[in-house]
């Protein structure tokens, strides 16, 4: 069962191979075509399957964690789960692109994100 940040809830759904370095691009496109098969996931708020290859991975924690925990806190309580569950992927994709992607939530999220400008022309591109 893969285990998956909240947060990264939105970037799986963004993600278009670009990333902190080849190897996290890697992981990442590896980590989303598991989930396309429907796996259950655990949603957590720490280091998941995703920060494997992250130069931001610490080891046991992320550098900027309070960042991103906030920003997990955020997703959770938008879509009203619960952190350390299990769910079916499909049902939190459905979920997410119902509840915060099509009604333009996300920047509410993640404003200050690194990747923001990327997520915007990715989601200007999809509509």
């Amino acid at each position: 069962m893969l285990k998956i940040r909240a947060h990264h809830l939105l970037c799986t759904e963004n993600f278009v191979n670009e990333g902190y370095s080849e190897d996290f691009s890697k992981n990442m496109g590896e980590v989303i075509e598991k989930l396309r098969e429907n796996s259950e996931v655990k949603l957590i708020k720490d280091l998941d399957d995703i920060c494997k290859h992250c130069p931001e991975n610490l080891g046991d924690h992320c550098k900027n964690d309070e960042k991103v925990k906030a920003y997990d806190e955020k997703v959770l309580k938008i879509l009203n789960l619960s952190s350390d569950e299990k769910y079916f992927w499909s049902d939190i994709r459905n979920l997410t692109c119902d509840i915060i992607f099509d009604r333009d939530r996300r920047e509410e999220i993640c404003k200050d994100c690194q990747w923001n400008e990327l997520c915007k022309e990715v989601e200007t591109m999809r509509r």
